[in-house]
């Protein structure tokens, strides 16, 4: 996706508090946003949203390295939070069987997308409930066609993690898509991340493997699967898959531009009118699109 002219001054104010989050006192935090600020006409020059976003990150983390560490706790917590709670969910699904089963399962992954705090202007919740999770809407939803493409098994699914809260939630989907005779393999980023979604390291730490027939990285810490720059390993396990399924905003607006090859399934909440707008949806509702 290109850059439209509302994500601008968003980016940056993700990497304001970013800053504000990671450092104390009035004068070293102004000096860092005024080089932010400065910043921005030179990384604005890329025309597609992501590559944007993840230049002045980098940019962030030279200048504030402090950014590092505080995504390195944010993203412990809220592993640590999600695990907690995980089984609540678990317990709810178990109530349902079939294609209800698996409906619910990918509501309950698309909630996780709400923990995301890498958006200017949106609070994510700590936690959501089961309840809520149910009552959410769908704006689009594909997943009639998704449980006909996988109920069979037999298939290569790799599954893109985003932010590290909803990692945890991704996990109940991934044991059905096992459960189906799929083999479901968890894509992460490398180190050091990219905000706070999820990377191979928090992964190993968390134990989230045992969750999936396998976890491997990107190669990058790229917001998404930027061709050009993951690693070959992983083109090599893209190229075998059958099915990607793509978690958040970032992987809906890189991969919409570019073709796989193979059906992706984007799982996503519209957290801006941006997004809202190009998927034909409505922000904070639930978003289960299949692009065949």
């Amino acid at each position: 996706m290109i850059v439209h002219p509302e994500c601008i001054p968003c980016i940056l104010s993700v990497r304001m508090r970013e800053i504000v989050a990671s450092y104390s006192g009035e004068e070293a935090i102004e000096k860092l946003i005024m080089l932010l600020q400065k910043s921005i006409e030179v990384y604005r020059e890329d025309t597609e949203i992501t590559h944007t976003a993840w230049r002045l990150f980098n940019y962030t983390l030279e200048i504030a390295p402090g950014v590092k560490d505080y995504y390195t706790r944010l993203r412990s917590e809220v592993i640590e939070e999600g695990l907690k709670r995980l089984q609540i969910y678990k317990s709810f699904i178990e109530r349902f069987n079939g294609y209800k089963k698996f409906w619910i399962a990918v509501k309950i992954a698309i909630a996780g997308n709400a923990l995301d705090a890498g958006v200017a202007g949106y609070e994510p919740p700590k936690s959501i409930d089961p309840e809520t999770i149910l009552s959410t809407p769908f704006s689009i939803d594909h997943t009639r066609e998704v449980y006909n493409l996988v109920r069979d098994g037999g298939l290569t699914i790799l599954y893109l993690f985003d932010n590290a809260g909803e990692a945890v939630l991704d996990t109940i989907l991934a044991g059905i898509l096992r459960d189906m005779d799929n083999h479901v393999i968890g894509v992460a980023k490398d180190e050091p991340g990219f905000q706070n979604d999820l990377t191979y390291m928090d992964a190993v730490r968390y134990r989230l493997d045992k969750y999936f027939d396998e976890i491997i990285s990107t190669g990058t810490n790229t917001p998404s699967i930027y061709q050009n720059m993951v690693s070959r390993e992983y083109l090599r396990r893209q190229e075998e898959a059958d099915l990607v399924i793509a978690k958040g905003m970032a992987h809906y607006e890189y991969i919409t531009d570019i073709d796989l090859g193979k059906p992706v399934l984007f799982l996503l909440t519209p957290k801006c009118n941006v997004i809202a707008r190009h998927t034909g949806s409505k922000k904070l509702t639930y978003v289960a699109l299949l692009r065949q």
